[in-house]
């Protein structure tokens, strides 16, 4: 075989083996995998299932896998940071044990128990946060909550059945009006539930003027937090916490410090304009906001699986519980150049 053929065949090769990577990206990116948690286990999955299973000749066709399938992942959604954080700690485990042994399967192993040891910590903090929660509820109360969250949804049902009476009002949350799902499971639990429209969202949070509802709490998920403290999630939820602001209700988002953009990566994601429109005019011009950040000073408590903290205490708690995420990444670059 000659080199050019050698070349040709080791890259139909990686393709055939990143197949299946491509193909989680891919659902990924056309958002039929969704909602923060589920993409970062979905994920995580196939990259320890991948790894696990493949054959590599070599600790550079290792890595370039790794590399390869780490990238074509996290670039299918640019919002993840408990994606950036799975990935980092996969490769913070694979450096650590490089420093003690070549062998290829055991670096393998190393990658995969590193990637399910990540999933075990997803569910683990998905678990004990209603707990922590159920502490803040009166009875009566009007919560106000934005989008769906598969974690906030089982904190309000949590609550619900132990007794307390709530009832929650929810968005719309165009264009893919994710509130489907988040009333369905509400009124599945038996959970007293009101949808209102994304654009009277806010005027109906806020307790100043005219108000139908008052609203005792806000409660809204979040797909990223970054070091200054400011949360980005879905858009309106600036425009419902800045209501909450005005009118003194108490804002809690609810998160994993799993989630934490350390690397200062989350950028606001603007989506197609034929999202909200495909028969556009042709010469029409839409901005598409998927998500929105809502400044710190609005938010009053985060509700984690260590507890509930204040904003401003974010980065001491990452530091104690998840050392890892704030090392540097200098290491796994420098290698990836030489």
């Amino acid at each position: 075989m000659t080199l050019k053929q050698n070349i040709q065949q080791n890259t139909i090769n990686e393709l055939i083996q990143l197949e299946n990577i491509f193909s989680v990206a891919k659902d990924i990116k056309t958002i039929t995998i969704q909602w923060a948690t589920n993409i970062a286990r979905e994920w995580i999955k196939i990259l320890w299932i991948e790894i696990a299973k493949q054959k590599f000749e070599s600790i550079q066709q290792l890595e370039n896998f790794l590399f390869t399938a780490s990238n074509m992942l996290s670039q299918a959604r640019e919002t993840e940071p408990m994606l950036f954080n799975g990935l980092k700690y996969c490769k913070q485990k694979y450096l650590e044990k490089l420093s003690q042994t070549s062998n290829i399967p055991t670096l393998q192993k190393t990658i995969s128990k590193a990637a399910k040891d990540y999933v075990d910590e997803i569910q683990k903090e998905e678990q004990v946060r209603p707990v922590i929660w159920a502490k803040l509820i009166k009875n009566w109360y009007n919560i106000m909550t934005h989008c769906h969250s598969s974690s906030v949804v089982k904190i309000l049902t949590t609550t619900h059945n132990q007794w307390t009476k709530i009832h929650v009002y929810n968005t719309e949350t165009r264009p893919l009006y994710q509130w489907r799902k988040t009333s369905k499971d509400l009124v599945q639990a038996w959970v007293p539930n009101t949808m209102i429209t994304d654009s009277s969202a806010p005027f109906f949070t806020d307790n100043m003027h005219e108000s139908h509802v008052d609203i005792d709490m806000v409660i809204i998920w979040s797909d990223a937090i970054k070091l200054n403290w400011n949360v980005y999630n879905k858009i309106w939820s600036f425009s419902i916490a800045l209501a909450a602001r005005h009118s003194k209700i108490p804002v809690y988002i609810v998160w994993s410090l799993l989630k934490i953009d350390t690397q200062n990566k989350v950028k606001i994601e603007i989506r197609d304009g034929k999202e909200l429109r495909p028969d556009r005019p042709q010469w029409l011009e839409i901005i598409n906001y998927a998500f929105d950040m809502v400044p710190a000073k609005f938010i009053t408590w985060i509700i984690t699986e260590f507890g509930i903290i204040r904003p401003k205490d974010l980065k001491k708690a990452v530091k104690k519980h998840f050392w890892w995420m704030l090392m540097s990444q200098k290491n796994w670059q420098n290698k990836q150049s030489n």
